[in-house]
């Protein structure tokens, strides 16, 4: 009970503090691992911006153990939701996550594609490498796009 009234309090501070107070939290929450997911997943699901971001920093923090609940947000209809799981996903780099990107590569929405092709570039291999060149093929804009999210996360 003490655990995960800590948990809960460390969310608070994530999803409520200032920058350096959620800074904070979100590795404290990354040290506390699994026990910490389900309650931070939720936060990815927040009509606010800002913390949808927070919660996906924090999941980033706890790494492969929140690949699964990450890739249930980055499968999530709205897309606001799907972005900031698709930033975590690359910077954990769990190869379990392709799946899920390709889906975004190949959805409608041009933000989740490029996240997730650039997502791909660092979780995937040459066969993904391939499917992302395959899909900006024909749009130099978004392929201009994907090497600039490449080279800058």
């Amino acid at each position: 009970m003490e655990r995960e009234q800590h948990v809960n309090e460390l969310v608070a501070r994530l999803a409520r503090g200032n920058t350096y107070e959620m800074l904070d939290a979100a590795e404290a929450l990354g040290r506390e691992g699994e026990s910490a997911i389900l309650a931070v997943a939720p936060l990815l699901r927040s009509v606010h911006r800002e913390t949808r971001w927070r919660g996906a920093i924090a999941l980033e923090r706890i790494g492969p153990p929140a690949v699964e609940a990450l890739m249930v947000a980055a499968g999530d209809g709205d897309w606001a939701t799907r972005v900031p799981a698709i930033w975590a996903l690359e910077h954990i780099g769990d190869e379990r996550a392709v799946p899920t990107l390709v889906e975004n590569l190949n959805g409608t929405n041009e933000c989740c594609r490029w996240m997730a092709a650039s997502a791909l570039t660092k979780v995937g291999s040459d066969r993904e490498w391939a499917i992302v060149e395959a899909a900006f093929a024909d749009d130099p804009a978004g392929r201009g796009i994907v090497e600039e999210l490449v080279q800058g996360s």
